[in-house]
């Protein structure tokens, strides 16, 4: 081929991936953990990939800690939860508005039907998901909604599923044409029938308490265990926690629920990331808290001591001296063996009490992870009598 018709022939490709993209109904913009993902003119489950278009009867498979995001347009936002399958539908527009329509089915719809043919299995998810179909309409402001949506999907163990909203405000349409508003932070869940229920507030985002944004753990000999915690939620029953080793939380380190409002974990050698939630006591979770960030760091090299007063081989002639020096912020000082109030800058100040002739003072730096420094002082002190002769002779 010339350079003109290997030219023609990438702008074709490039006009039919346009087009390609933009027939998409959604698109899914991030996952984490195992996510699978169906054409609808498909016969098999694949592995889902970033940025993937999705198209009508297109589905989507989450699994134990997975979850996917799927963005409808600039604007709206669906997060689907752990152990979830939600199927594509045609976006609709209502007046001004658009509206997203899932269909929203039982993960073990798959399960039981992993034993039938593929063309069948592929028939039987389409007849659910057209008796399982949910518009979500984004409400304009003068209805209290914000133009900009973020909805959480779950499914429940009873085969039931949750709709929250997280962000904007909402009018859910149900499988059997009725109908609820969801405001924002809040949620209904739809039954196995198809009914909706009557909506109700989640639980708000805890505030998180310790560790601070950006602390740093230090460790000599082993990975520190990190304690997290944050404030109680109104109305929570229960927490879920999330430390991933991305901004993005993709690359999860630790998912766990946990009934108190604290949680320990020991870290490898990294930079890590964590958010909380509260989940009422039926299981609802409301939206996560901010994210924080902490870093885990193996530190071999012992802390900086400089003792600043008295000089070496001082000969006191007090009974007493005060020990001036500095070290690293952060580091323990202990002074012949006890331990020494340390300033924010690494300063430090303690009078020493002598004995009579000569005083070995030692002084001990220790800095979190374990790395320790040593200075000393040789200190004489001649006694009361000795020092007040030494002073007569000298005035003579």
């Amino acid at each position: 081929r010339t350079r003109e018709q290997i030219s023609v022939v990438a702008d074709e490709e490039k006009k039919g991936t346009e087009r390609t993209y933009k027939g998409a109904m959604a698109t899914l913009v991030g996952f984490d953990r195992t996510v699978k993902a169906k054409r609808a003119d498909a016969l098999a489950w694949e592995d889902a990939q970033a940025r993937m278009p999705l198209y009508d009867n297109d589905a989507v498979r989450t699994f134990e800690k997975s979850t996917a995001t799927i963005a409808f347009g600039q604007d709206d936002v669906v997060e689907v939860d752990q152990n979830a399958l939600v199927v594509i539908k045609p976006r609709q527009k209502t007046g001004d508005q658009d509206e997203i329509s899932l269909a929203l089915l039982s993960p073990d719809l798959i399960d039981r039907l992993s034993s039938k043919p593929a063309a069948e299995q592929k028939q039987a998810l389409e007849k659910a998901a057209a008796a399982r179909e949910v518009h979500i309409r984004t409400l304009p402001a003068s209805a209290g909604g914000s133009g900009k949506t973020h909805v959480a999907v779950r499914s429940l163990p009873d085969k039931s599923t949750t709709v929250s909203s997280l962000s904007g405000a909402l009018q859910i349409v149900g499988p059997k044409g009725d109908s609820v508003v969801l405001k924002e932070k809040m949620v209904t869940r739809i039954t196995p029938q198809g009914v909706i229920v009557k909506p109700r507030e989640l639980p708000p985002a805890p505030a998180l308490v310790s560790p601070r944004d950006g602390a740093s753990y230090a460790y000599l000999r082993k990975s520190p265990q990190v304690q997290m915690s944050w404030s109680t939620a109104p109305r929570a029953a229960s927490y879920r926690i999330v430390v991933a080793s991305d901004p993005s939380f993709r690359k999860v380190f630790a998912d766990e629920r946990v009934r108190t409002t604290g949680f320990s974990l020991r870290l490898q050698p990294g930079t890590y990331y964590w958010r909380v939630r509260s989940l009422d006591a039926d299981g609802f979770e409301g939206a996560y808290s901010e994210s924080r960030r902490l870093q885990a760091m193996y530190d071999d090299t012992p802390p900086k001591l400089t003792i600043l007063s008295p000089a070496e081989m001082f000969v006191s002639p007090a009974p007493s001296v005060e020990l001036r020096g500095r070290t690293e912020g952060g580091a323990r000082v202990r002074i012949n063996g006890r331990p020494v109030r340390v300033a924010g800058d690494g300063s430090f100040t303690q009078t020493v009490t002598l004995k009579e002739g000569v005083n070995l003072v030692t002084i001990e730096a220790a800095d979190e992870a374990g790395n320790t420094e040593y200075g000393k002082r040789i200190i004489t002190y001649k006694g009361a009598k000795r020092s007040n002769a030494a002073g007569l002779s000298g005035n003579r």
